[in-house]
């Protein structure tokens, strides 16, 4: 069947790139194209921005990298950036066989004029009614943005979320959307599983004194940040005082941008805990050292309050490192007996679970084996897979 698939892929250019929904759009992409040469896909990026997904592709046969012009956007502009630059080239490449796929609804999307396929990641932002950290004001402009961008996706013939927890909140928002042109694709890790030298990113002694990690590519309350780093002041407290305690490893490249307001409360959180001494900042990380920052860790905490999926806890439990995170609903769903569940909004309950981990590490190698053996049935080749079976639904549907 000739299929030609056309696929903003700009969050892999920007500050999302290392966010999930970067990793989320360079991800898919390379398993689709590898899965089915057979499709055609042109892949929207912007002119001079690095990407890290165009190295990985630009030798596919079935690629064509198609610009869009400089970047440009911000909150503001979407739209307007969608509107004169982004839609001309869609309809100067798209063909009788074209389909959209949108893996991040904020880039906008052509529903009204061509089969679009929408990826639908979460719906923290209208859940919580926080659309901007900013102001009051930049809140209501984007809400406005969201809202008027997502009643769009009721012209989409396909809904794909990353989880049932996901699917069953955007029904709850659009429930008269068609339930049988939806589905679940759950998310995949393409860590590889091999260790390196990490001791140019860690301190000299971590070997030694240890350490819990973080890691994170986005830093807004949902992530509950603050949580992690309550929840390791207590941890703190019930160790012997006499002697250097674990680290806590924040690794992110955003989190030593300080020119950011919510980076700079969150180093005045650290501050005002007492906790710098023992608090370490990597700043950006290579992908091929992220298996080894997981691997050496004693815990992993992610303590997110909402969320759609959860790539990073995935990457965690296929490191075999105790993965402690929030007890959602959507963890719940997807790491069902793989993590150790605690309530993130209970720094103590976090502290307590930290150091029976620390304290008793052997309680927790059965289960993190059978964790490991579970995780395998999440990969990026049966995302792609269903991916693509979508496509072809609605390749069907038009012929």
């Amino acid at each position: 069947m000739d299929m030609h698939i056309i696929i903003d892929a700009t969050t892999t250019q920007d500050q999302l790139s290392y966010a999930g929904i970067g990793q989320y759009t360079k991800s898919i992409i390379f398993a689709l194209v590898k899965a089915f040469p057979q499709t055609q896909y042109s892949i929207l990026l912007f002119d001079e921005k690095v990407s890290t997904l165009e190295p990985i592709i630009e030798s596919f046969k079935n690629v064509k990298i198609e610009r869009v012009g400089k970047c440009r956007l911000n909150d503001y502009k979407n739209d307007i950036y969608y509107l004169t630059q982004i839609l001309p080239v869609i309809n100067k490449i798209k063909t009788k066989d074209s389909i959209y796929y949108c893996p991040y609804f904020w880039r906008n999307f052509p529903s009204y004029t061509m089969p679009t396929v929408l990826f639908v990641h979460d719906m923290n932002l209208p859940m919580f009614n926080m659309y901007s950290q900013q102001s009051n004001i930049h809140n209501f402009i984007r809400k406005i943005q969201y809202w008027l961008t997502l009643n769009k996706a009721m012209k989409c013939k396909y809904i794909v979320t990353n989880s049932q927890t996901s699917l069953d909140d955007f029904l709850r928002y659009y429930p008269q959307y068609p339930k049988s042109n939806t589905c679940v694709s759950y998310l995949g890790a393409d860590m590889e599983e091999k260790e390196v030298n990490i001791s140019n990113v860690l301190p000299k002694d971590y070997k030694e004194r240890k350490y819990v990690i973080y890691l994170g590519g986005a830093l807004n309350w949902t992530k509950n940040t603050d949580g992690v780093i309550k929840g390791y002041a207590e941890f703190l407290k019930l160790l012997d005082p006499n002697k250097k305690p674990p680290y806590l490893i924040i690794a992110g490249k955003i989190f030593k941008d300080e020119s950011k307001k919510e980076v700079q409360e969150f180093h005045r959180l650290i501050s005002e805990l007492g906790i710098e001494e023992s608090v370490i900042f990597t700043g950006f990380y290579k992908d091929e050292e992220k298996f080894s920052l997981l691997k050496n860790a004693f815990a992993f905490m992610h303590l997110a309050l909402y969320e759609g999926f959860g790539i990073s806890p995935l990457e965690a439990i296929r490191s075999k490192t105790p993965t402690v995170i929030h007890e959602s609903n959507v963890y719940k769903e997807v790491f069902k007996d793989m993590a150790i569940f605690v309530n993130g909004k209970d720094e103590k309950e976090v502290g307590k679970t930290l150091y029976d981990i620390y304290t008793n590490p052997n309680k927790y190698k059965e289960k993190l084996e059978k964790a490991y053996i579970l995780s395998k049935k999440y990969s990026w080749e049966a995302t792609a897979e269903k991916t693509h079976k979508v496509f072809e639904s609605i390749a069907n549907d038009c012929n």
